[in-house]
């Protein structure tokens, strides 16, 4: 299989996830040594029509535009058996609860940590199906960021994730949520912060104008944002004060992990991953 994979998740040292194009989910149970699709653009269509065919949650129109929905996308695909829409990116908690995400507005859901996937797409306040780039997950806060400031919260009791509203109307390509602090991100290191799950936020200066790509932990009260251009900015989450850590340019980057040896980052770039020992700038 040839695709481009743009996301991995690992819920633990064993247990991983790979997105990409042509909807490509790929899944490992021995921390990457062995991978097996679970997804495909053509498995993805069979899933979506059986779904929607024979619906035990939806009315018969919701039901019928879902099914007119998966058929467009398939007619603009090479291959009219695929659907060639890019996911971008998953999350799998360690209760088994999950979600992968994509281009227009594509969303699965899993509860049996990725054994099955349900078609989630018609549980979301997206009607006009934008993008979606991010998920993130803490106990039951479950939140999604996309286009447009599109940013919506899992509303358990109604099944449904439902729009928050934003101070800001650019893409959100990350969102984290981490001890009762959410924080969304994206385009022209513009970077947002709320302390009551999306009700009010704050606008925090991140000293640059690069797009952020990746937010990562970095110890208690701490975070480091990652832009495009390889810079890192540490949020503290108790102040919202940022520094910038000062690392060479060497290339765009793409995302970014952060391995248990302290004061190590890992970063994804065109010529593969590098490893940066930020302790030295700090």
């Amino acid at each position: 299989m040839a695709v481009d994979l743009v996301q991995v998740y690992f819920q633990n040292e064993l247990n991983g996830w790979a997105v990409g194009h042509d909807s490509v989910l790929l899944s490992t149970t021995d921390g990457g040594l062995s991978w097996e699709v679970q997804l495909d653009g053509r498995s993805l269509v069979t899933l979506l029509k059986e779904h929607y065919t024979n619906p035990s949650d939806l009315d018969e129109f919701e039901a019928e535009s879902m099914l007119r929905e998966v058929d467009l996308a398939t007619s603009t695909s090479s291959d009219p058996d695929i659907m060639a829409t890019p996911f971008l990116d998953v999350f799998v908690d360690e209760r088994g609860e999950g979600y992968v995400l994509g281009a227009f507005g594509m969303l699965l859901r899993t509860t049996d940590n990725g054994a099955s996937w349900e078609p989630w797409t018609e549980h979301t306040d997206n009607d006009r199906r934008m993008h979606l780039y991010s998920i993130d997950m803490q106990g039951d806060e479950v939140y999604l960021s996309g286009e447009q400031g599109l940013l919506m919260r899992l509303d358990r009791e109604a099944q449904r994730f439902v729009q928050i509203e934003t101070p800001y109307t650019g893409t959100f390509f990350g969102v984290r949520v981490s001890d009762g602090v959410l924080i969304a991100y994206g385009l022209r290191g513009n970077l947002y912060v709320s302390r009551d799950s999306g009700d009010n936020w704050q606008q925090v200066n991140t000293q640059q104008q690069a797009t952020l790509v990746d937010a990562v932990s970095d110890g208690a009260g701490h975070i480091l944002l990652v832009s495009e251009r390889g810079e890192l900015i540490r949020l503290n989450t108790e102040t919202l004060e940022t520094d910038l850590i000062a690392v060479p340019y060497s290339g765009q980057v793409y995302s970014s992990a952060k391995p248990e040896k302290p004061g190590a980052l890992i970063v994804a770039q065109f010529s593969g991953p590098r490893k940066i020992d930020i302790s030295q700038f700090q």
